[in-house]
This record gives structure tokens, sequence and C-alpha cells, in this order.
């Protein structure tokens, strides 16, 4: 089993009372295993002046002081666990208690005090690295328990998405490019039919022009609708001119001025780095039209050495970016979260920078020649 799928399972196990919130600390399990812990590791320090284990330390074949050596490391078994399980504080808190009932132990046995207070000084320090490595270790599994709630998260929405995104093109192909047809059908069977009236030239003439304004719009649905699945000018002319047409796209849809800078010359990119790169841009692009209240967005590109950067910014309100990216998920923001995502499947990064009334700026850098 994978260690950080185990610890996360742990630090999930909480009880919950019948409406299903977590009770309260005292009464969790770990809390009572680390106490328990504690209490034997005590009584085991202290056998030897207890009634009732005087005897069994007295007929041991093991001497005090190597007795005694284990039992202070046997007290580092319930730092680890308050650590492990409650954080960095839990643990300083429990390795204090165990240093309050080894301390007097180690005074009061003056036979042995030289060799003692340095062996308790010892447990205290790998105390206090464990408790250092446990609470590092425990931040991850934290931040990547969050990263695969934000993922799971993700794609849920991205599935919903989907299935929104089909539920749009067909009632807009049923809607319109359907009805479209079914009307032309329709005209075209009244002026073929036979036993209807002949009608005039020019009223003939007429109704053809119709329909063919008509399928002509029917047309330029279709493409419409075909671009924005998959626009041909990409496969067919490459990434440069693909984001001229998005920047027209958006002034003609938005009347947003928009420019594209290219650093000349722009070596040729993999298909799946110049497919990644725009529809990072055309994400970019959309979210500017839709919600920034810009009047210009600026789109460069420029190659670097072994990189690709791509900077999309504008002039609109902006808005306020409190927690990082993998945070988006949960703030609805799921434009963003794709475009971080899309930019790491290649191994390049992406940056927001953004606050409000002064626009955003969305960086991107790619591996040139980057291959999924």
């Amino acid at each position: 089993m994978d260690a950080t799928v185990f610890w996360a399972d742990i630090m999930r196990w909480q009880r919950t009372d019948e409406t299903g919130r977590p009770v309260r600390r005292l009464f969790q399990p770990w809390f009572l295993l680390t106490a328990a812990m504690m209490v034997v590791g005590a009584t085991l320090h202290y056998g030897d002046k207890l009634p009732l284990l005087s005897e069994a330390a007295a007929s041991s074949p093991v001497g005090l002081m190597p007795r005694q050596t284990v039992e202070r490391i046997l007290f580092l078994l319930p730092v680890m666990s308050a650590a492990f399980v409650f954080g960095g504080r839990a643990g300083l808190l429990t390795l204090a208690v165990s240093w309050a009932l080894m301390f007097p132990r180690a005074v009061w046995d003056s036979a042995h005090t030289d060799h003692a207070l340095p062996e308790v000084g010892g447990i205290m320090v790998v105390g206090a690295l464990l408790v250092l490595a446990i609470t590092q270790q425990r931040r991850e599994v934290q931040v990547q328990m969050r990263m695969r709630e934000d993922l799971h998260y993700f794609v849920r929405q991205v599935l919903t998405a989907q299935e929104d995104e089909r539920k749009r093109i067909a009632r807009e192909l049923h809607d319109e490019t359907a009805q479209a047809l079914l009307l032309t059908c329709q005209r075209l069977d009244g002026l073929t039919s036979q036993g209807g009236p002949r009608l005039p030239w020019r009223r003939l003439q007429g109704e053809l022009q119709d329909l063919r304004a008509a399928t002509v719009q029917t047309l330029a649905d279709l493409r419409r609708l075909t671009q924005n699945l998959r626009p041909r000018i990409l496969d067919d002319h490459g990434l440069v001119p693909a984001l001229d047409w998005l920047a027209d796209v958006l002034q003609e849809q938005y009347g947003i001025e928009a420019q594209v800078r290219v650093a000349q010359p722009l070596p040729e990119e993999a298909a799946e780095t110049q497919l990644l790169l725009f529809r990072i841009a055309q994400e970019a692009l959309h979210n500017v039209g839709r919600h920034s209240g810009a009047t210009r967005a600026c789109l460069s590109l420029r190659s670097s050495g072994n990189r690709v950067r791509m900077v999309v910014q504008d002039n609109g309100r902006g808005f306020r970016l409190s927690g990082g990216l993998s945070e988006l998920a949960n703030r609805g923001k799921l434009g963003l979260l794709g475009m971080h995502e899309r930019a790491r499947l290649l191994g390049g990064s992406l940056e927001v920078r953004t606050a409000p009334g002064k626009g955003t700026t969305i960086m991107v850098e790619l591996p040139r020649g980057a291959i999924v």
C-alpha cells in the first residue's frame, strides 16, 4: 500500500456523532492510544518503585541502566504518535510531558545521574528531530490530499461540463440546423409539387434565392459550430494564424480591441504544443470577453532558448486571487484550473497575476517541442 494513502487514511480516521460531525479530540481513538502509550511508558519507567512491579523488576535478568535506557526510548512512541496524527504542536507537547516523566527519575537515581541526564537530553533531541520530520511529512501529505480532492472535484466538473456542452451542441443542431433543413425541405416540396399551381418565373426566382440564403446561413452556422469544436485554421495554417483568428473573434463578439504580437522568428513547434497553446489562449481570451470588462487585450508569443512563452494581458477589472491555483476548483474557476492542468501536461508552468482594478496577466511557459 502507498504510504501516502495509508497516512491519509489515518488522518481521516475520526469518530463522528449521530449528526456526522467529528467528536471532541479527547475521545478520538488516536488520542486515547497516545495517552495509553504514555501511561504504559511511565508505569514501566517507575516499575521498580511500584509495589506491584518491584518484585518483577528485581528478578529481571536485564540490568537497571539498560532497562531504563529502553524505557526512555519507548517514550518516543507517544511523541511520534501525537505528531503523526495531531501535528507538530501536539508532538512537542507530548515530548515535554515525556521529559517531565523522565527527568525526575534521572535526578532521583543519584547513582546513575551522570549517565541518565545525558541520555534524557539525547532522547529530547531525537524526539524534537522526529517531530520536525513527521510534521514536514504530514504537511506534504495534507498538500497531496488537497490536490487529490481538488483533482477529483475538477474531474467531476469537467465531466459535467462535457455533458452540458454535448447538450448545448445537440440543442443547437436540433433547434437551428435541423429546423432550417426541415423548412428548406418543406419549401422545396412545395415548389416541386405537381398538384399545385405553377408559379410565375419571378416569384419562383425569389423563392429560390430565399432558399439559397437560408442554406448559406445554415452552412455558416455549421461552420461556426465546427470552428468552436476544432478550428481548421490551426491544422491548415498553424498556431499564429489561429491566434489571430481568436483575436478577431474577440473583437467581433465583445468589441474588445485585441492584438497578437509574435517575436520572429518563431520556430515550428510540435502539434501537441501548438494545440495546447491555442486552447490556453482560447480560454484566456474567452474569460477576457465574458468576465473582465476590458477594452483592450494583448497576446504575445515568443521563443527563448528551449522554452516557449505566451502572455495574455487585459486592462479589465481583475479579481482577488487569495489562494493558489490548487484552490481554484473549490472557487468554481475551472477555466484557470484547466489552463494550469494543460500546461502541466507538457511539463510547463502557468502563472496568474491579477488584482482588483489592475487587470489580469496570464503567463504560460512550455518546453519547445514538448509532446504529451
